[in-house]
């Protein structure tokens, strides 16, 4: 069956024609088709073919409205993807199906899965380029996956539904239940998509929020994504790496330092708690290296003040159909409090601060608990010596402000110790800090790889003072419930009971939390159980208020429903309001009219109520998804104490009766072994005659087979034999043919040179003749050229000779006339010497003190007058000997000649005449 076929088949189903077959038979064949056509040599003409045929289908039957035949096409288009175009689903099929259906509410989730499954497998550049591919053809197609990816994050940053957005709320009311269905779902699917690639290829999915966090008004849903990604169960061993080392942590850190939406922040920072514990067991490096940022945002948070307005102050208690009372105990009329970062940000950082979301929304701070006490687990002493000195924590460390002013003008560190009062106040002492300072804490490589995520998320809860002593109380609780069991009487019920296991208590962090902890105790009443606090809810603002504050409550009255005064289309706006507190500045006015002028037709007394709506329901969704977090780590730490505490119990009692029946076996065992040793030699003796016996069997066995592998190998030689004989007769045969053939054309080719043969040889006597004249030739003029180069060079030679002999001549007649002076001189001063001896003699002979200074002046004088003399003579006498042995030297070389220059040869005058042809 051909493609056409294939695709007939899919026509027929469809159109729901009776001769259609079943979906599962098409399916069936179309796996064995893809199967063989993959490695066909023509596998692309058929891949274009499929999808062209596929296209006309689409165009032709497929209806978007009809769920049944999206499901269809999906599946066959799932199932031959490995057939088709690498790009098809980015260029072709994501705008014709994948995106409709990714929309469509009302589709089996098989289909959608299918539809993910498309998109995810495109996402993943590597499962699709070959080995055959060249470099810059795999750069091409990476390049249009990565743009592929930037229109998907487009998608969810643009086009689908903003819960962060003001406008589209108000859209989101007006539209019908169908439309908000497709809107859900095409945002539910583009979000799981990107976080299921995100999984697969996290750097990318990280780059492009990177890329996104440019645009302030993206933040919040890019900061939604990444939660949802960082709450997969499979984020911590296949992402957290990647994402600790990506820049995309230091957009975020930047975007709690610098932006001034406390939505954002509340989220953001949720999501960075929930990091914390996984980075220090994935990521431990990456995590202290970002630590003093980290303690930057601490600070921020701490530090932000708290808003006390709220929305319910415009209106009246009449219009919300409540007591005064009511509001009076939860909403404080005071003034309103600007808490935005005004500190000027560094342009080498290219920031936009982001001021607002919820435009009409009172803010209301991020709470800093959850963040410290995740901080104060894992580095306690890098966080109490940043709370105590935060500039010089910050200087040390060497982290660079962001701002253009310093740390000091930047951080307030009185405000951060008296913030940080509570905080300290409500955690217990960590035990860590006996036996580490900042420096070891930070030094010590990979401490908290160790551990367990769901480990470091107990005990990071158990910091918790009121979680202390809750684990405490019901400690103590059951050691009385056991003492007073002890005392009573053994009865069955009792004796029933006794068996049971104790309940797994939670543990606490070490012993310092006990003690910490004892004077919370100390302070409750311990004989009576406490009764849980009975709280009325009114409001949705008390319920928030109630739930946040993590007592143990119980809803007794039910939530009333929107009172008709609230919507009424005359009501006082917020400004009014303001204008009467008398402290709002435009910069205050400006920041509660964000979004008044969006829409013309709703009250800003209602906008502001649904902003107010809005922002409290995306930040208990992003608790609820934190606290679902915190839960999952939790059953894993329940799970685990499980198999320390049960399961090991269970294991001892099991191992004391497996030790008792052990015993019972060996006594069994040694009676065993006794037997078995009567017939480990019964069954030796047989093994002995049985191994005699196969011997014997073996040894005829071994000479048949060797006998016939002998006849056989004879029988297949002569075979080869006879064979190589018939082809060597065969061959030989057609070499005779041909060798006969070839005699016959070359005596015919020697009949026909022969008179040209003679001619050849006449020639060849010819040019041996001119051969040996032209060598003759060459050799006398050779013989020519250096007999004229010798004369030219010896005559050279010659004529410098003669000027250097008769200058050598002029130098030594006039150096033997000096040596004459010279002789002459020097028997003068003998003479003169031989004089003075004598006057000696005589002055000896007539001595006299002044004649005898006389003479000795004069004796030295002569002296040296005598060594001057010998030393110059001494010098002639050199220099004659010298010019001696050049002289001879001359005259030898004038005798001897030089006759290595040889001029080129000149060419004979034979082989300017051309050779005679042989033909």
């Amino acid at each position: 069956m051909s493609s056409s076929d294939l695709t007939g088949q899919l026509r027929l189903i469809l159109e729901k024609s009776s001769d259609a077959p079943s979906l599962s038979a098409l399916l069936e064949y179309v796996d064995v088709f893809v199967k063989s056509r993959a490695d066909a040599p023509d596998a692309t003409a058929i891949s274009f073919q499929v999808e062209e045929d596929l296209q006309t289908i689409c165009n032709d039957v497929i209806d978007h409205k009809v769920t049944s035949q999206l499901e269809v096409f999906l599946t066959v288009i799932f199932h031959l993807h490995p057939l088709l175009p690498p790009l098809s689903v980015i260029s072709c099929w994501f705008d014709l199906v994948i995106r409709p259906a990714l929309r469509e509410p009302k589709l089996a989730t098989p289909a959608v899965n299918h539809a993910k499954q498309l998109i995810l497998a495109t996402l993943d550049p590597d499962s699709h380029s070959g080995d055959n591919w060249e470099d810059e053809e795999k750069g091409r197609y990476r390049e249009k996956v990565g743009d592929f990816r930037r229109r998907l994050m487009d998608f969810y940053l643009l086009d689908a539904y903003n819960e962060s957005s003001s406008d589209d709320v108000l859209e989101w009311a007006s539209l019908d239940d169908l439309t908000r269905e497709k809107k859900a779902c095409w945002k539910a699917n583009l979000q799981d998509i990107l976080v299921k690639s995100g999984l697969q290829r996290p750097n990318d999915l990280l780059t492009e929020t990177y890329r996104c966090f440019a645009t302030p008004s993206s933040r919040l849903q890019l900061i939604q994504l990444l939660n949802a990604f960082t709450s997969e169960s499979d984020f911590p061993d296949r992402a957290a790496h990647v994402m600790g080392s990506h820049i995309v942590m230091q957009s975020l850190i930047f975007s709690l330092t610098f932006d001034n939406s406390t939505t954002l922040c509340t989220v953001s920072l949720t999501m960075l708690t929930k990091l914390l514990p996984i980075l220090a067991v994935k990521a431990c490096k990456d995590l202290k290296r970002i630590l003093p940022q980290l303690f930057v945002v601490l600070a921020r948070t701490i530090c932000w003040k708290q808003q006390p307005r709220s929305i319910f102050q415009q209106l009246t208690p009449e219009d919300l159909g409540l007591s005064a009372e009511v509001i009076g105990e939860t909403v404080e009329t005071t003034e309103f409090i600007d808490n935005r970062n005004k500190l000027p940000i560094r342009q080498e950082l290219e920031w936009e601060r982001l001021d607002l979301v919820f435009g009409a929304a009172v803010p209301i701070p991020p709470s800093p608990h959850q963040f410290f006490q995740f901080l104060y687990y894992l580095f306690p002493c890098n966080a109490l010596r940043f709370l105590r000195f935060p500039v010089l924590y910050l200087a040390e460390n060497e982290l660079e402000s962001p701002y253009t002013v310093s740390w000091e003008a930047a951080l307030d560190e009185d405000m951060i110790r008296s913030k940080a009062e509570p905080l300290l106040r409500g955690h217990v002492v960590h035990p860590l800090l006996l036996w580490r300072d900042a420096s070891t804490e930070l030094a010590r490589p990979d401490f908290w790889s160790e551990f367990d995520i769901s480990q470091i998320v107990a005990e990071c809860t158990m910091l918790d003072v009121r979680n202390t002593s809750l684990g405490l109380r019901e400690r103590e609780r059951q050691l009385r419930d056991h003492e007073s069991s002890s005392k009573t009487s053994t009865t069955p019920s009792s004796v029933e009971s006794t068996q049971l296991p104790e309940p797994i208590s939670v543990p606490a962090l070490s012993s310092s939390v006990e003690s910490s902890a004892s004077s919370v105790l100390a302070r409750m009443a311990r004989a009576s159980t406490p009764h849980k606090p009975r709280i009325s809810l009114q409001e949705m603002i008390d319920t928030a208020v109630a739930l946040k504050s993590g007592a143990d409550i119980e809803v007794v009255d039910t939530t009333p429903t929107w009172p008709k005064n609230l919507f009424r289309n005359q009501a006082p706006s917020s400004s009014h309001n303001i204008e009467n507190s008398g402290t709002a500045t435009p910069d205050t006015a400006s920041f509660l009219h964000h979004n008044d002028s969006s829409s013309d037709d709703i009250p800003s007394h209602v906008a502001q109520a649904i902003a107010e709506l809005q922002r409290e329901a995306l930040l208990l969704r992003s608790e609820l998804n934190f606290e679902l977090w915190m839960a999952r780590e939790n059953v894993k730490h329940i799970g685990r104490l499980y198999d320390e505490r049960v399961i090991s119990r269970d294991a001892e009692v099991e191992r004391q009766g497996l030790h008792n029946k052990m015993r019972e076996l060996k006594a069994e065992v040694h009676r065993l072994q006794k037997e078995l040793k009567d017939h480990k030699d019964q069954t030796a003796k047989m093994k002995n005659q049985y191994l005699d016996f196969n011997q014997k069997l073996q040894e005829k066995v071994r000479e048949l087979r060797a006998e016939k592998t002998s006849w056989a190998a004879e029988a297949a030689a002569m075979r080869a034999a006879d064979k190589e004989l018939k082809d060597t007769f065969t061959a030989q045969q057609k070499l005779l043919a041909d060798a006969m053939h070839s005699v016959f054309q070359l005596e015919t080719k020697m009949k026909e040179n022969a008179h040209k043969i003679e001619r050849l040889h006449d020639y060849e006597l010819q040019i041996e003749q001119l051969v040996k004249m032209q060598r003759l030739w060459e050799t006398d003029v050779q013989q020519l050229n250096e007999q004229n180069e010798y004369l030219k060079i010896f005559t050279s030679q010659y004529k410098t000779m003669e000027l250097h002999l008769e200058t050598y001549k002029s130098v030594m007649e006039k150096m033997e006339t000096d040596a004459k002076l010279q002789r002459l001189q020097t028997q003068t001063l003998e003479t003169q010497l031989k004089m003075s001896h004598k006057q000696l003699d005589v002055a000896r002979r007539m001595p006299s003190q002044s004649d005898l200074s006389a003479y000795h002046k004069q004796m030295d004088a002569l002296t040296q007058a005598n060594q001057q003399l010998r030393e110059q003579n001494a010098e002639l006498y050199d220099e004659t000997e010298e010019l001696k042995a050049m002289v001879e030297s001359l005259k030898a070389r004038a005798m001897g000649g030089n006759r290595d220059l040889i001029s080129p040869a000149r060419s004979s005058p034979l082989t300017s005449h051309p050779s005679p042809s042989l033909f």
